[in-house]
């Protein structure tokens, strides 16, 4: 049973809680992460959702996501899920969303980080990703255009392309 808590559109935590796949009342929303990796070349990390995903199952998609539980807060869901989805470890506690927007019910924190290791490296949670590839942007615009990507913003992941390399974080493996 996951719970989730509730924040204002201020990103206040409200001290409530809603169980997850429960109605959320308006005002009300839940924290969730999205994690752009960037390879050491520049391209992007791609992970294909698993096929039994619940929404866009067997797309691929920009990196990890996930909604925070209840009393995590977006750098501990971020790094909770780098590990869960991908088996990296790395710390986020100095780390910074390079970016905030908002869902209908969801407060939603990019994060952007860099890996020098190599696919191989990688321990994959098949519940959630099935693949993974490394890609430009334009190979990206590609898959978007052939329907076997998730349909975000066009200008989504050039905007967190932009907000990384301004905010400058890297790390390695």
């Amino acid at each position: 049973m996951e719970y989730w808590d509730i924040y204002t559109q201020d990103g206040i935590c409200t001290g409530r809680k809603v169980k997850r796949g429960d109605a959320m009342a308006i005002g009300d929303y839940h924290l969730v992460i999205h994690l752009l990796i960037l390879g050491k070349d520049g391209r992007l990390l791609l992970q294909k959702r698993s096929d039994q995903k619940e929404s866009f199952p067997g797309y691929w998609d920009f990196g990890i996501g996930g909604s925070a539980v209840s009393g995590e807060n977006a750098r501990q869901c971020a790094q909770r899920e780098l590990q869960e989805e991908l088996g990296i470890h790395m710390d986020f506690q100095q780390r910074k969303p390079v970016l905030r927007s908002y869902g209908q019910h969801s407060l939603v924190d990019f994060f952007t980080i860099d890996y020098a290791g190599e696919l191989a490296d990688l321990t994959l949670q098949k519940e959630e990703v099935s693949d993974v590839c490394w890609a430009d942007l334009e190979t990206v615009h590609l898959m978007c255009k052939q329907g076997i990507f998730i349909p975000y913003q066009p200008h989504l992941l050039a905007l967190l392309l932009d907000m990384h390399k301004q905010q400058g974080l890297h790390c390695s493996s």
